[in-house]
């Protein structure tokens, strides 16, 4: 799930300056995304480590 969301963000910010602007509230709301996603597959590492 963390791929997609950093490929969608790739994505957007590959797009052209004025196309990328108007995704630009989106843009916070998937850097957001991605972080609390990381955050819950290092749990879930630390999860599997600890069995």
């Amino acid at each position: 799930m963390l791929y997609i969301v950093e490929k969608a963000l790739n994505e957007i910010e590959a797009m052209p300056r004025d196309e990328r602007e108007s995704f630009a509230h989106l843009d916070g709301e998937i850097n957001e995304a991605v972080e609390k996603l990381k955050v819950l597959k290092a749990k879930l590492e630390a999860d599997k480590e600890a069995k």
